[in-house]
C-alpha cells in the first residue's frame, strides 16, 4: 500500500515528466526520495530537488507542518520557509523544483 507522500511523488512525477518533455528535454530522470530524521530529501537526478518536513513545530525559527514543501538550501538542509503543503494541496513547484517565495 503507497502511503500518501508517495501518491503525491507518483503524480508530480507525471506532471513533471510531461513538462520536461514539452520543453523539448529527451532524458528524463524521476524524482526519487530518501528518508531521513525530520526531512524526505527528494533528489532528480544527481541534485536536491527539494525537501518535504516530517513533523509539526520550528526550523530555524518559523513554523512547519508535517507535509510542507522546501526549498533545498543545500544539498543537506531545506531552505527556512515552507512552499506550501503536500498533503493540502498548496505546495506550489515547477520542475525546477520548489517555488521561490
Amino acid at each position: 500500500m503507497k502511503t500518501q507522500f508517495e501518491i503525491w511523488l507518483s503524480k508530480t512525477n507525471s506532471e513533471l515528466k510531461t513538462t520536461y518533455e514539452s520543453n523539448g528535454h529527451s532524458v528524463w530522470h524521476p524524482l526519487v526520495f530518501q528518508k531521513g530524521s525530520k526531512f524526505i530529501k527528494i533528489k532528480h537526478g544527481t541534485s536536491v530537488w527539494g525537501f518535504v518536513c516530517m513533523y509539526d513545530g520550528e526550523f530555524q525559527g518559523a513554523p512547519v507542518k508535517k507535509g510542507d514543501l522546501m526549498k533545498a538550501a543545500s544539498w543537506r538542509a531545506p531552505a527556512k520557509h515552507s512552499r506550501g503543503n503536500i498533503f493540502e494541496g498548496t505546495e506550489r513547484y515547477e520542475w525546477t523544483g520548489p517555488k521561490y517565495l
